[in-house]
């Protein structure tokens, strides 16, 4: 916890924090123009573009915080444990990315209960809540990833990777039996059965849940250890830099 908040005060006011709010508010604007595509939209633009775009860019600030006047040279002297110090980084951008899911969530909500109600009554406060939730857990292992990408290779390259490249692996894996191989396709696959959503925005309206209940449970089951993999990976690589 103190590794934890020492990283937080680290992001004291710093864009990284407007980013929370700014990245869905953006999606929202866009998804409001199209009444009976709010909640599909809403979500379907969130997953697609703007939550990697979200994340790549997040750490990567996060990395140029610290990489200001001496670089990680400076933590890299001080006695403390290197490994806890890249883990408080990747909990506090996980923190980060469960409240703009979180805010993002809760605009959708209000947005069906008032002004969008009709043209979103097909798909219910539960499945949204638990869409949220699958995003939240299919997108943790960008986390690691884009903060080892940004430290090498710096922020517009690990933008362009993260959403660009992300996107072709997205729809060139999505529609495939051997979907489950490709990280980048996990939150997509998983939104066509919980909100009904393909991800070139259409409506699933075809689809059932059941049919997609092995796909659900493998989907956030790879997440996890994905996530956990990479974690632990890159803790123990940005330990190392101590000894050299």
């Amino acid at each position: 916890m103190k590794y934890l908040k020492v990283e937080h005060l680290k992001c004291k006011k710093r864009w990284i924090k407007y980013l929370i709010f700014l990245a869905p508010c953006i999606v929202l604007l866009h998804a409001g123009l199209t009444y009976l595509y709010f909640i599909p939209n809403g979500y379907n633009w969130w997953y697609i573009m703007l939550l990697p775009g979200y994340l790549a860019l997040s750490s990567s600030l996060l990395n140029r915080y610290e990489q200001k006047g001496l670089g990680y040279r400076a933590v890299i002297s001080l006695p403390i444990s290197l490994k806890k110090t890249w883990i408080a980084k990747i909990l506090l951008l996980a923190i980060y990315l469960s409240l703009s899911s979180l805010f993002h969530l809760v605009i959708l909500i209000l947005g069906k209960a008032t002004i969008y109600s009709e043209p979103a009554k097909d798909i219910s406060y539960l499945s949204m809540v638990f869409a949220s939730m699958t995003l939240i857990i299919t997108y943790l292992w960008q986390i690691p990833f884009c903060l080892v990408l940004s430290k090498k290779i710096g922020t517009a390259f690990t933008v362009f990777i993260n959403v660009v490249f992300g996107m072709a692996m997205n729809i060139l894996f999505v529609h495939k039996s051997y979907w489950w191989i490709c990280p980048y396709s996990w939150g997509s696959r998983l939104m066509i059965p919980i909100i009904k959503v393909l991800p070139n925005g259409l409506l699933a309206e075809t689809v059932h849940f059941s049919d997609y209940q092995l796909d659900i449970v493998l989907g956030l089951t790879l997440s996890v250890l994905l996530f956990l993999i990479l974690t632990w990976r890159t803790a123990t690589r940005f330990q190392r830099q101590e000894a050299d």
